[in-house]
């Protein structure tokens, strides 16, 4: 059995515990490393030579969260599970914190790098907290993003250390903060130099041998007397008084999950509390908006930018660029951004680019923005549609190239952050669903992605949720189908019907 937990025991009775797991490039929260938790937390409560804990990561970063292929397995059991058997399934990690925070020996949090969702939890859940000082560490609890709340009591700890006011909003945003923020709210204690921060770590360690946990000494704000009383009328304007509008707080419940287990939970002992949040993950559990958000949003999206990243050996030299008229603004901001040799081209058609590969090869490419004035080079050249930035990162559409000039584009996709979606063409399929019904969207969806040749449908969802054209929720238009197929499908016309049943086997097994 692999070891995800490395430990060593120094004389003074400090047990410096590593998380490092094998294979990966970051440490994340699956059921292997919970084992591995419960094992440590047996050997320090039964082993009489450790007297504190520093438990820190052997990557650079600290840990960036839940296994999402473990969440999505959650998702499915709500499918047929009961809820006592989700409450048990889904809260273990809560508990064991739980169970950490409250040993009589204490644990130092040495975060030295990234430490998001559960892996802030786990940094929460510890006496006292310690970070790198680094400014690019993030930290946070970015579960809202995939219709989830942090739920091994990331919604009760933030509240007890930053107030109310800062927690909420950290918990509705997704957003990360750096370390000297995190110690200013007093999330972290302090932000010290990388090179120190074990030794700092120690010095807190050995500090704390033999005394018990307090949990007023731990938290600043344990009164919560900032937190107003639960009512559904206050937890709609708390909402919308972060900029969740009425419209999302309705159809993504994570935003009322969220301030629920904030309220509900505030004032009771941690582990009450703890209950009290599980409550509302379950509710997520068993609501289908979480489990499209994972699906395609995080476990599609990351088998897509690994699919349709730009072949290797595929790179750019240089590249000359036309007039860029006001409608390619988002396309003239992309390429200020790119790090490469650029010259204006006046010889180039107006909204045209042209790539010069790695072997010389040039390729001539219209620009288009999505939603935008279409460009002026559309019928004759290959077409690349980037859609505007959004909350999950941005596509850029690859319409109608042949090989080479597609492997340039995605190579320049992965210079501005943007999933390179390659279409056949000869329109622009995220032109084609931006601005239509969600059932409208299903058809045209269904109609291309049942032609031949059209690749993986699945990505498709990924490029319409990932662009912002089909709402997140929705899990994508081919997944919100499969979903409403029993209402729509009797619905269709006889190119639909066609499309239903050549396309229904592939959408069965991506959705099963």
């Amino acid at each position: 059995m692999e070891t995800l937990i490395h430990t060593s025991l120094e004389p003074d009775g400090v047990l410096v515990a590593t998380i490092d797991m094998p294979g990966r490039t970051m440490n994340v929260f699956s059921a292997d490393l919970m084992d591995a938790l419960d094992a440590l937390m047996d050997r320090v409560d039964g082993d009489a030579a450790v007297h504190s804990v520093v438990l820190t990561s052997g990557k650079p970063t600290f840990l960036a969260g839940a296994d999402l292929v473990m969440v999505r397995g959650y998702t499915d059991s709500a499918k047929t599970g009961t809820h006592e058997q989700l409450f048990a399934m889904c809260g273990r990690l809560g508990r064991q914190f739980v169970r950490l925070e409250q040993s009589a020996k204490p644990w130092v949090a040495a975060v030295n790098g990234i430490a998001l969702g559960g892996g802030l939890e786990l940094a929460l859940a510890c006496r006292v907290r310690l970070v790198t000082d680094e400014p690019r560490t993030q930290l946070g609890v970015p579960e809202v993003r995939w219709g989830l709340l942090p739920g091994a009591g990331g919604t009760q700890r933030l509240p007890r250390l930053a107030g109310f006011d800062a927690a909420i909003e950290l918990l509705l945003s997704g957003r990360s903060i750096a370390p000297a923020d995190a110690v200013r709210l007093g999330i972290f204690a302090r932000a010290v130099p990388a090179a120190e921060l074990l030794d700092q770590a120690r010095i807190e360690a050995r500090a704390m041998r033999g005394q018990p946990f307090d949990v007023n000494a731990k938290f600043a704000r344990l009164a919560q007397t900032d937190v107003p009383p639960y009512s559904e009328e206050g937890a709609h304007a708390i909402a919308l008084r972060h900029g969740v509008s009425a419209a999302d707080f309705e159809r993504y419940p994570a935003y009322s999950a969220i301030i629920d287990s904030v309220l509900k939970g505030a004032r009771l002992p941690l582990a009450e509390a703890t209950d009290v949040e599980m409550t509302q993950f379950l509710r997520l559990m068993f609501n289908p908006v979480a489990g499209n958000m994972v699906r395609t949003l995080f476990l599609e999206r990351l088998r897509a930018e690994r699919e349709l990243a730009a072949p290797q050996g595929a790179g750019i030299q240089r590249i000359g660029v036309g007039q860029l008229g006001p409608a390619q603004k988002a396309w003239a901001d992309a390429l200020a951004r790119v790090k490469l040799p650029q010259t204006v081209d006046a010889t180039l058609p107006a909204d045209t680019i042209e790539i010069v590969d790695l072997q010389g090869g040039r390729h001539r490419v219209a620009l288009a923005v999505l939603g935008a004035a279409a460009s002026t080079g559309r019928a004759a050249l290959p077409l690349a549609v980037l859609s505007p930035a959004g909350p999950y990162g941005r596509v850029v559409e690859i319409v109608g190239a042949d090989d080479p000039t597609a492997a340039a584009l995605a190579a320049l996709g992965a210079r501005i952050w943007s999933l390179p979606w390659r279409t056949s063409g000869p329109a622009s399929v995220l032109e084609r669903l931006h601005g239509a019904s969600l059932g409208e969207q299903a058809q045209t969806a269904l109609q291309y992605a049942a032609r031949p040749g059209t690749g993986d449908a699945a990505f498709l969802d990924v490029a319409a949720c990932l662009s912002g054209v089909t709402p997140a929720w929705s899990g994508g238009p081919l997944n919100w189908l499969w979903a409403e197929r029993d209402r729509l499908i009797p619905t269709f016309d006889a190119a639909s019907r066609d499309a239903w049943d050549r396309l229904q086997p592939a959408l069965q097994h991506a959705t099963a």
